[in-house]
């Protein structure tokens, strides 16, 4: 599947979680813009985030420029944190393009659980939308229960 139909299964799935626990057990804030961007944010990422491993993948050509734009800015003020999460996530996309095989271990489970986990020191709720959207991933691409 393309990038076009991953997105629209990511958002569908996301938005189907997102309102559903919303309404029922009032999960997620649509008062705060900076809620709305995360959900947004998460959506697209994780929807494409197991094509990690193509090069041309739009995932790889999202994290390329934020990685050196967050390096940039991290050197030009002073931000360590900014400067190595900049250059991690070059390394990490680059090394993960050029030498996974396609639909290896970022097509899996256990891949999704272990980046959607990033979320859970903020919200548990991000971390479930995060994880929903990098399955509608697998189940789009017909790999429903490939664990690793």
């Amino acid at each position: 599947m393309n990038k076009g139909g991953h997105l629209f299964v990511g958002i569908i799935l996301g938005a189907i979680l997102i309102l559903a626990t919303h309404f029922y057990l009032h999960w997620f804030d649509f008062t705060e813009l900076t809620s709305i961007g995360l959900m947004i944010l998460i959506i697209y990422v994780y929807s494409l985030l197991a094509d990690i491993d193509t090069k041309s993948g739009a995932i790889v050509w999202t994290f390329i420029p934020i990685g050196l734009i967050a390096s940039i800015t991290g050197y030009l003020i002073h931000n360590n944190l900014f400067l190595i999460s900049g250059i991690g996530l070059i390394g990490v996309t680059f090394i993960a393009a050029q030498f996974f095989p396609h639909r290896g271990f970022t097509h899996s489970i256990l891949f999704g659980v272990a980046a959607s986990l990033l979320w859970i020191y903020i919200s548990y709720e991000y971390s479930i939308l995060a994880f929903i959207c990098f399955y509608s991933h697998l189940a789009a691409d017909g790999i429903w229960g490939k664990f690793i």
